[in-house]
């Protein structure tokens, strides 16, 4: 008997995974990956040659085919990493590269003329959050400002989603999630908004039509040159992240589960029913929200952009050895036990970040801790964030990335965020939900529900230690009043009046209660 699959394209900011998922269990049956590089030809600059990310993706779809075995294919999806634009002719034909979220074109743009233009309440309220560096406008309005005949040329502005739609000879569609973290959508009336479209004084139509992530947009018998064993609807796909959700159990309505999915960025979050906009009902929760991959669904995110960098910097700079077995060495030494002495800051954007409590006993074994501790409390914040703004009960977390493949890395998220923490079986949870998303719409599944029953599993579970919970929560505020301008704040259950720590504005924010 054939196996029921979905073939995946997983597009990531270093590499494209495309993988086959068994929908029956939700495990990887085949996976290739192909690199391409990141590309920064001036300083602050961040690319990718948009016909290199194609190419790459060809290829690994051939040698997935290659070897696939016993197998029948339902459908092609996709994931994508968000936040980029390409601009393009009126042929569709590339006329830079993909500009990645964290290119700094951009900045002076997000902080000053759309600034002045509107508000945080109100860009918020169209958008579902802040006008930042990553946003896509302030980009857009920086090269209308500095490369003023290049925007007059451009037809259209790209994400990698509408150019991998269009080498597929399909229309460029954007999904709802992919066209919300363009920053110039609006995220209640589902259309680009008209405020933000004159202000930068470019029309609708170059940024392309909106469809739902699960619409069927064609059906396809190759891949490129690559021919398919099977004509394939096309789903849209979504962002990377909203695809995790549904992978992480986030998306399952009434679960009471909040997802965390880790890698490049460290995201915290879970998809609501209905229409939510998280900053407008609490603006100091920190969470930002847009329009879920399914029809009536609200995306609610907190997200830390540097958990990865500030990784691979240590890797870099501090160990000297950035090979697998470097990091796991550093993992097998590694104990956490709450009483620290160091306090690293990992807000590395901005130069911001900061060691603190360094003494000449210290060793890089101690600074790898203390590093692990602070990105585990950053997550910390974003988890309160989302336990703010979700209605019903949150008891538990479902863990997936790259995270996940540290046992002692999820022990640490319970005894620091004071709650249950469930690794997934299967931790591509990108891949996985968005295979789970078009198996509900080619009619696998009946519903988001029956789906994640089969294709969703738990490896292990992990419970916080009262203990060394209480150690922690009281030697980390004890840090923090040591290093940082106090004031009253609360977290857990506990009761102390402790602090902020305003190293980098709200990025040291912490609620402890003792």
């Amino acid at each position: 008997m054939k196996r029921d699959s979905i073939l995946v394209v997983d597009f990531g900011t270093s590499n494209v995974h495309v993988n086959v998922v068994h929908v029956r269990d939700g495990q990887i049956l085949y996976s290739k990956s192909r690199k391409y590089p990141m590309l920064s030809p001036k300083d602050g600059y961040t690319e990718i040659n948009p016909h290199e990310l194609w190419q790459a993706s060809v290829q690994c779809v051939k040698e997935v085919l290659d070897i696939m075995e016993n197998v029948e294919l339902h459908a092609i999806t996709f994931s994508y990493f968000g936040d980029n634009i390409m601009l393009a002719d009126s042929h569709g034909a590339p006329l830079t590269n993909i500009i990645l979220a964290f290119d700094v074109r951009g900045t002076e743009e997000a902080l000053g003329e759309f600034g002045s233009r509107f508000t945080d309440e109100e860009f918020i309220g169209i958008t579902g959050g802040t006008c930042v560096t990553f946003c896509t406008g302030p980009k857009l309005l920086w090269f209308k400002k500095h490369k003023p005949e290049l925007f007059e040329k451009t037809s259209y502005f790209y994400t990698n989603q509408q150019w991998i739609n269009q080498n597929l000879g399909l229309k460029p569609l954007n999904d709802y999630t992919m066209a919300c973290r363009k920053m110039m959508f609006d995220i209640k009336s589902k259309e680009w908004s008209k405020p933000i479209l004159s202000f930068l004084g470019i029309k609708a139509e170059q940024l392309g039509e909106v469809v739902p992530s699960t619409e069927i947009i064609g059906h396809i018998d190759k891949y490129g040159e690559i021919a398919l064993p099977f004509t394939l609807p096309v789903i849209v796909g979504s962002h990377d992240c909203d695809c995790g959700m549904y992978g992480a159990g986030a998306g399952i309505p009434d679960s009471g589960i909040i997802g965390d999915i880790t890698g490049t960025y460290d995201h915290l979050g879970f998809i609501e029913q209905g229409f939510v906009n998280a900053g407008t009902e609490n603006l100091e929760a920190e969470i930002f929200s847009y329009c879920g991959p399914l029809i009536d669904t609200s995306v609610c995110l907190g997200a830390f952009p540097t958990s990865g960098a500030v990784l691979e910097w240590f890797m870099r700079e501090i160990l000297d050895d950035c090979s697998p077995a470097a990091y796991d060495m550093m993992w097998k030494h590694a104990e956490f036990r709450g009483d620290s002495s160091l306090m690293f800051n990992p807000h590395f954007s901005g130069n911001l970040g900061g060691i603190y409590g360094l003494g000449l006993t210290k060793t890089k074994e101690d600074l790898f801790e203390s590093m692990i501790e602070s990105l585990t409390f950053e997550s910390r914040r974003i988890l309160e964030g989302c336990k703010k703004i979700k209605k019903g009960s949150c008891d538990k977390v479902w863990v997936g990335g790259g995270a996940a493949r540290s046992e002692k890395w999820m022990q640490l998220r319970a005894d620091i965020w004071g709650c249950r923490v469930e690794r997934m079986q299967n931790i591509e949870v990108s891949s996985v939900g968005a295979a789970l998303l078009a198996a509900v719409k080619v009619e696998l599944y009946q519903d988001i529900k029956s789906a994640a029953r089969s294709m969703l599993h738990i490896r292990d579970s992990y419970e916080p230690s009262k203990d060394i919970s209480d150690r922690y929560i009281w030697n980390w505020s004890a840090m923090v009043l040591r290093q940082g301008e106090v004031q009253h704040e609360k977290i857990g259950n506990h009761q102390c009046g402790v602090n902020e720590s305003t190293y980098s504005g709200k990025a040291w924010t912490y609620d402890y209660h003792m």
